[in-house]
Order: structure tokens, then sequence, then C-alpha cells
């Protein structure tokens, strides 16, 4: 007698998309959600607009 493989709930779970998670039940939004994304979003607008305000002089550029 042959044993068949068995696949694990964790096996196909794992092997899921973000969007298959969330429409078979497995997961809820709130699973994938992370303050600190949102907080590095804020900074990171912050930071643009500052650069976008005050350019820094072509003779003060250094190159790379």
């Amino acid at each position: 007698m042959i044993e068949e493989p068995k696949t694990t709930r964790y096996q196909i779970v794992s092997s899921m998309t973000v969007d298959e998670l969330l429409s078979e039940g497995y997961a809820n939004y709130d699973d994938f959600y992370e303050p600190w994304e949102e907080e590095w979003k804020i900074e990171l607008s912050e930071l643009e607009r500052i650069v976008r305000e005050n350019p820094i002089p072509d003779d003060e550029c250094i190159p790379f």
C-alpha cells in the first residue's frame, strides 16, 4: 500500500495570496495592517514636501 503525502492546512494557507486568504476567510484586513507603515508614509510625505520647498543648489550637490 502506497502512502499518499498529506497536505496540511498550514501548507495550503502559506501558499495563498493575500486576496485568497481574505476571500476564503483565513485572514482579515487587520492581520495585514502595520501602524508603522502609516507613520512612515506620513514622515516620507513630510520629507518630500521639505525637499520640494527647499531645493539644494547645484553647486552644493556631490555627484556619485
